[in-house]
């Protein structure tokens, strides 16, 4: 790239010349639950401004920096006396053998009496759900008991639907879920050693084990290590009723895996487990349940257990972990049932399992939205932003509308609400094929007859749709192989399909956007654009990006679109992250790119606002900014620079010359007289390393800056990290003399 630019960050390129982004300031101090993925933007009609935000927990309606909590109901229960607290803690049990509920999903109690010191209005308000088992939860007041005891009276209970993930997990292998896999159901309860776990410490003191399981029994059959199986179709035992449906067992000294449990014989071995040697074993010889819990990022294996301690066959760090220390009330999850190396994951579309994704449309100044593969909601701005959402069908006059779908959007002028990826009329489950739409102006009648407009279609070709988009004249819709069209053609047929294009991917359902007359979006090797025709957008930073992407992570892939700058910006995972880190940033009036470190969550461009908002994380809290706001962080100083890819000194680059001077062209707006600093890098050899030779402070009024450096080639990086600065940059001036050739 000699004579080009090499790298770059919070610079953006105008007119051909490089200058410092905008700033950033808070939209307010108030925080989110959770990481934001989807925000949509509305006005209503008497002109108040909404913000529709979804996180893997919470669905909020913003409203003049207020954030609403609108997350839909999944259930309602009355409850007696559920509570039972600790002396000395805040956290209490709470028992509910119907809540269906996942951890860290969301409670809303009410009608609740004080508990053992514990205030009522410590218990009668939103808490999260932590540790879960199946007839019970327990959940942190923040308010400490004074006496352990059981009460409340009679409670009302709200669950709100079960909250996602937040990070994406792989089909198969390490890495697909908890820890090497992931399962729909496992028992949880919390470490307490008093002090806190060692290390080193063979015996774990937990606050229940009743859930954590153990069993024995009798071999019945001898097995040998030659055969593998133990026996031709598996190891047989007298009774293996008591042992889980999959896990290891212990025989002598030899462990061994099974992946079934069915009708006293364990198959789908693996022998010698855990570094132990496959042995031979006879008939009568005991048979052993090997346990598996995982703490923070430790697997710990045990054979046995007295009341709430495991005490036996106790294992530190196994299966590549790392054995550690762990505070007392850190989660102890039971993992028996992970998936593991090779195997595959049945990732459901409910309960957590996935990438929390939502997808937003307004209705006029409703809110029509949905999570990924899951139900259609609807928000009616009349009722107020105290008010939940609430189902699609459980609406007044609601006619066989759609119960799951990939993607909830209202179309244009026609005024159709559509589901993209649901469930046919009629049945249950999801086709991630099928499309349907609303009777025109009836946002609830999904029921076709031959005097509405209400309908579907199934998608030809590919196995899912990805993600569907509305441009002017047309609705876009990829499928996991082809780009097919959606356009209004009335009565009888509604809408018009064709297929646009095939071998058309896109990697993540949020890594594109719509500007004008044109859909920009990112595919799994390369960026594209569509006005028309589908085309490949020339990118002089392809291979920087796609050869260092964190590809399982690309569901958290999205793009922002900027139109205040003209430009898209694709915020992604870098290789060695598992969070949005990195942008590419494209100037579609211009052709140029740039890129840059950034993490930023979701966004939505300037039009309802006067500034593009963006949602990212200030350390560990979750906040919404205004950008192309000010010069800073938020506040704080932003590290902005580009520099340069090595140019040669002399036209031959073989001869040394002598840097003298520097000339700055540079127009720096301050009120401080903050500084941007020209850092010289030099080489005598191609396969040198490049030295840092000189920095060069400039302010607005510098005129010339001396310098003293001898070498062929050189760099030069302009960067600013002081508070309330912008810059543009012009042309490099450097006085260079020729200093022979030695």
């Amino acid at each position: 790239s000699e004579q080009g630019w090499f790298d770059s960050s919070l610079i953006r390129f105008r007119k051909g010349r490089p200058e410092k982004m905008g700033g950033w300031q808070k939209l307010s101090s108030n925080t989110i639950q959770g990481t934001p993925r989807s925000m949509h933007v509305w006005a209503a009609l008497d002109g108040t401004k909404y913000m529709g935000m979804g996180t893997e927990s919470k669905m909020y309606v913003e409203e003049g920096g207020a954030y609403n909590d609108i997350t839909p109901i999944r259930s309602t229960a009355t409850l007696t006396d559920p509570f039972t607290t600790t002396s000395g803690s805040s956290v209490v049990t709470v028992a509910d053998a119907a809540h269906g509920a996942v951890t860290d999903d969301w409670v809303t109690f009410s009608g609740s009496a004080a508990v053992q010191g514990v205030a009522a209005a410590s218990l009668n308000t939103n808490l999260q759900i932590t540790v879960v088992n199946s007839d019970e939860y327990t959940v942190d007041t923040g308010d400490t008991a004074s006496g352990s005891g059981s009460g409340g009276g009679t409670v009302i209970a709200q669950y709100e639907i079960n909250a996602g993930l937040d990070t994406e997990i792989a089909g198969p292998g390490w890495g697909a879920g908890l820890w090497g896999g992931q399962t729909t159901t496992y028992s949880q309860t919390l470490l307490n050693m008093g002090s806190g776990l060692n290390d080193s410490a063979t015996s774990i003191i937990l606050d229940s084990a009743s859930d954590f399981e153990t069993a024995a029994d009798t071999l019945d059959g001898a097995i040998t290590a030659a055969n593998g199986t133990g026996g031709a179709e598996g190891i047989l035992v007298d009774d293996s009723s008591g042992f889980p449906a999959k896990g290891t067992i212990l025989i002598g000294s030899e462990k061994i895996a099974y992946l079934t449990n069915s009708s006293n014989k364990f198959s789908g071995l693996t022998r010698g487990a855990d570094g132990t040697t496959a042995a031979a074993a006879s008939d009568g010889a005991a048979v052993t349940f090997v346990g598996l819990i995982l703490i923070d990022s430790e697997l710990i294996q045990y054979t046995g257990k007295t009341s709430n301690t495991l005490d036996a066959g106790v294992v530190r760090g196994v299966r590549g972990t790392t054995a550690a220390a762990h505070s007392d009330n850190a989660v102890v999850k039971e993992a028996n049932d992970f998936i593991g190396w090779g195997q595959n994951a049945s990732i459901s579309a409910s309960g957590g399992q996935q990438l929390r994704l939502w997808f937003q449309d307004n209705w006029g100044e409703d809110l029509a939205f949905n999570v990924f593969d899951g139900a259609p909601y609807y928000w009616d701005k009349t009722l107020g932003v105290s008010n939940r959402a609430t189902t699609f069908a459980s609406q007044t006059g609601a006619s066989a509308t759609p119960t799951i779908t990939r993607q909830i959007m209202v179309s244009g002028t026609d005024r159709h609400i559509i589901c993209f990826g649901c469930n046919p009329k009629g049945e249950t489950e999801q086709d991630m094929l099928q499309i349907r739409w609303s009777d025109q102006e009836s946002p609830f009648d999904w029921t076709p007859t031959a005097t509405n407009t209400a309908g579907s279609q199934r998608i030809s070709s590919g196995s899912k749709i990805i993600r569907a988009q509305k441009t002017r004249q047309e609705i876009l819709i990829w499928t996991d192989v082809n780009l097919h069209t959606m356009r209004f053609v009335g009565p009888p047929l509604t809408f018009g399909f064709s297929l646009l294009g095939s071998g058309v991917s896109l990697i993540s359902p949020n890594a594109l956007a719509s500007i004008g007359d044109r859909v920009f979006w990112m595919s799994r090797e390369n960026f594209h654009a569509y006005s028309g025709r589908i085309e490949t957008v020339p990118c002089t930073v392809l291979r920087y990006v796609f050869d260092d992407i964190n590809i399982e992570q690309s569901r958290k892939f999205f793009v922002a679109p900027n139109k205040m700058f003209d430009e898209v910006i694709w915020f992604y995972v870098s290789s060695d992250a598992t969070e949005i880190d990195r942008y590419a940033k494209f100037n579609y009036v211009e052709g140029t790119w740039d890129i840059g470190t950034l993490s930023r969550t979701a966004w939505t461009d300037y039009g309802i606002h006067d500034y593009p908002r963006g949602a990212g994380a200030s350390s560990d809290t979750q906040y919404v900014y205004v950008h192309e706001n000010g010069q800073d962080d938020d506040g704080s100083a932003m590290t902005s620079y580009i520099e340069s890819a090595d140019f040669d000194l002399d036209p031959d680059g073989d001869k040394f010359m002598f840097l003298s001077r520097l000339i700055p062209d540079i127009d720096i707006t301050t009120t401080t007289n903050a500084s941007v600093n020209y850092v010289i890098k030099t080489r005598n050899y191609p396969g040198e390393s490049l030295s840092t030779n000189s920095t060069n402070e400039v302010v607005s009024t510098t005129t010339q800056s001396f310098l003293r450096a001898r070498a062929r080639q050189a760099t030069i990086r302009i960067e600013s990290s002081s508070i309330d600065i912008a810059w543009t940059l012009g042309d490099l001036r450097l006085e260079i003399k020729p200093d022979g050739r030695r």
